[in-house]
């Protein structure tokens, strides 16, 4: 679908990130070694054995909110090109099962929109029937089963 916006790690951010030598929760920015399954926030694909990774604490909210949710990421541990195609749901991430947390414009979660998507669905179909619900402003692609952050989508204006 043309009329999605995947919104990836902010790269800027984790610049930052890496220039402190630790994550926003104060964590270590350490190197580690990847094994070749671990899904990347920063350009959205898997990290192949050997590559240079970060596990840091990442919350997609900038602001104060009650609905800041943090957890545990894959990063690149350098700066990568970041995700080339926010048009189009990350290939890499399609085929298993996630969970699609929306939320509207104030940032609270819209509970009656929570969907997931199975494996042998069209992930941004099923991205873009939760993007066009009355009231759903956004939406976190999450793993269904650790629960972790994907990614963001919203609808490209």
């Amino acid at each position: 679908m043309s009329d999605l916006r995947v919104i990836p790690i902010d790269p800027d951010r984790l610049d930052a990130m890496r220039g402190r030598g630790a994550d926003e929760y104060g964590n270590p920015w350490l190197r580690r070694v990847a094994e070749g399954w671990e899904p990347l926030r920063c350009c959205l694909r898997i990290a192949g054995a050997g590559e240079g990774t970060a596990l840091i604490c990442y919350s997609a909210w900038t602001a104060p909110s009650p609905w800041a949710e943090a957890g545990p990421v894959f990063v690149h541990h350098e700066r990568c090109p970041g995700y080339l195609t926010p048009g189009e749901y990350p290939p890499a991430l399609r085929g298993g099962r996630r969970q699609l947390r929306p939320y509207d414009e104030s940032g609270a979660i819209a509970y009656d929109h929570i969907t997931f998507i199975e494996p042998d669905d069209d992930p941004a179909e099923v991205v873009h029937s939760v993007l066009t619900q009355p009231g759903v402003a956004a939406v976190h692609v999450r793993s269904a089963t650790a629960g972790c952050l994907a990614f963001e989508v919203r609808l490209a204006r």
